[in-house]
């Protein structure tokens, strides 16, 4: 699903004020400069695609614990779940999320990540993580019951990380945004 939200045209001016020196639009460079100030702790993060540019490359994958799984969603034998993504799993009660998730986090370990699991519905079986080669010792446990508390945690996290050691492999599982 894709979201987009469009201002409402103002009709009383035809002209767009273009930057001579780069040729850009002057509202898409203050906007840029805007964001990236308000987000100053997290990088650039507002910046202009050019031809060399590509947000969409891939470098690591995460397995599901399912090479069937890992191939039909990366196209790779070996793939699995992108890192550096936000995956939404969806489905009835009872479909394997929840055993996919233990996979993905059993996974993060194996390669030296931290793994931060977000209870909202209060329903960690902890001998159902340890069955699925999870360590819980070095898995972080949120109780959580609003969805502003989570995503303010999950900003919070990030943002630790970051700091700490940006390049180590970091899972954040919600279970589930329903429950919140």
């Amino acid at each position: 699903m894709k979201v987009l939200f469009m201002a409402k045209k103002d009709t009383s001016s035809k002209h767009v004020s273009v930057d001579p020196k780069v040729g850009r639009d002057e509202l898409a460079e203050l906007l840029a400069n805007e964001l990236n100030k308000a987000n100053k702790d997290s990088g650039k993060i507002a910046y202009f695609l050019d031809e060399k540019d590509d947000p969409s490359t891939v470098t690591d994958w995460i397995s599901t614990g399912s090479t069937s799984l890992d191939l039909a969603i990366s196209n790779r034998p070996y793939g699995g779940l992108p890192v550096g993504r936000i995956t939404t799993l969806t489905g009835l009660e009872g479909t394997g999320k929840s055993l996919i998730c233990a996979h993905l986090v059993a996974e993060t370990q194996k390669k030296g990540g931290m793994a931060v699991y977000i209870d909202t519905e209060a329903a960690a079986a902890p001998e159902f993580w340890t069955a699925l080669g999870v360590n819980l010792k070095d898995m972080l446990y949120l109780s959580q019951d609003t969805l502003e508390s989570s995503f303010q945690n999950i900003e919070n996290i990030i943002g630790v990380v970051r700091k700490s050691n940006s390049d180590r492999l970091c899972t954040i599982i919600m279970d589930s945004i329903a429950g919140a």
